[in-house]
């Protein structure tokens, strides 16, 4: 398996999507591609989060919709989008869809009391007390107090179940952050080992192919220099030219200035050179002819 970052594009978006369908259950797909609705139910009420995918993602965060809409941290106010979610907020395209979507449901099946249209409905509740309800029974004096006391405000981030939640989920994205950066890693390794192979093969296939050069030349010398037709013509050159040294060797002899015994030996013998060669250049001539009329 390569690196996320080796996959294509296409690859990449249909492993996210692939992912919210694994880490949800009841996902249609309302436009191929581009978006999907993830139905859910908290105490008993059905709601749904519908997940737009844009045409940059996974390289752009995905637009996250809650049906129908709640009063939450994590939604923006006077809207139905998901904003506030640390999965959303952090996406990337080594994020997981799915983990970021189950996340958001949970967190609502959690933080929203039983009867939601009751917290709408009632406008002096205040957003933040669902994060935090607590805070809604203390009075002026006491919020003053642990604006002005860091142990009070530790003390209540410790014990508030929202924020151990939201801790929680916190730490689930960073372990599968951290193991996504191993497995990253490993596959770095695995990498690195195969351009060393891509790297040592392509050495190999250019020496190979600097030796390939170097025997085709040396074979066109080769196939030059014993070529038939260039034999037969050098055959023929090396005949006349033994004729040639039989007649210097002739006039020598009449010139005087060579013995009796001396002529008779070399002539014969460079007569005899030059017959022999002429005889082989004719003989090969003829084989020549046979072939070429053959073919």
């Amino acid at each position: 398996m390569l690196p996320r970052q080796y996959y294509n594009e296409q690859d990449v978006r249909k492993r996210q999507i692939d992912t919210l369908k694994i880490f949800n259950d009841n996902v249609q797909e309302v436009t191929e591609n581009a978006e999907y609705k993830v139905d859910f139910t908290i105490n008993g009420k059905n709601f749904s989060l519908n997940v737009i995918l844009g045409p940059e993602f996974p390289n752009e965060k995905p637009v996250i919709l809650v049906n129908p809409p709640v009063s939450h941290p994590w939604v923006a106010e006077h809207s139905s989008q998901v904003v506030g979610a640390p999965g959303l907020i952090q996406f990337t395209v080594h994020s997981d869809l799915g983990r970021v979507v189950h996340a958001v449901i949970r967190e609502l099946q959690k933080a929203l009391p039983v009867e939601e249209e009751s917290s709408q409905s009632s406008p002096s509740h205040p957003s933040h007390s669902l994060l935090i309800p607590e805070l809604g029974e203390l009075t002026i004096e006491e919020l003053h107090e642990i604006l002005e006391n860091p142990d009070l405000q530790d003390k209540l981030l410790e014990t508030t179940p929202q924020l151990l939640a939201l801790n929680l989920e916190t730490e689930e994205l960073m372990l599968s952050i951290e193991s996504i950066a191993r497995d990253n890693i490993a596959e770095q390794q695995r990498l690195d080992a195969m351009k060393t192979d891509v790297v040592d093969r392509i050495s190999a296939l250019v020496q190979m192919k600097i030796n390939y050069e170097e025997l085709h030349t040396r074979h066109q010398k080769l196939s030059e220099e014993y070529d038939p037709h260039r034999i037969r013509d050098c055959l023929k050159a090396a005949a006349l030219k033994a004729d040639e040294d039989a007649e210097t060797i002739a006039e020598q002899f009449l010139l005087g200035k060579m013995p009796v015994d001396s002529f008779i030996c070399q002539f014969a013998s460079r007569r005899a050179l030059g017959q022999a060669r002429r005889a082989r250049q004719e003989r090969l001539a003829h084989q020549l002819a046979q072939l070429h009329r053959a073919t």
